[in-house]
């Protein structure tokens, strides 16, 4: 999904889950997909993360995921 795509589907509040390399996971909730959506590419970007995987998620439904593999992030869902 874009950030396009997002926008269309954007029912109202998500959250951002950031899954460290450790297994924890940070919870953080987001005023709307699109907000999400934006806030996971900062995630993915930012050098000081050592993150292996980054999901939108809303009304329990993850909406897009991402995982760290070798060569950089790939979509997953």
């Amino acid at each position: 999904m874009t950030i396009h795509n997002a926008a269309g589907r954007d029912v109202g509040p998500a959250h951002l889950v950031l899954v460290e390399q450790s297994g924890a996971k940070h919870d953080i909730p987001q005023p709307s997909t699109l907000e999400a959506m934006i806030e996971a590419g900062h995630a993915m970007d930012h050098s000081g993360w050592l993150l292996r995987q980054v999901k939108v998620v809303t009304m329990h439904t993850a909406v897009a995921r991402w995982k760290a593999g070798e060569l950089g992030w790939r979509r997953v869902a």
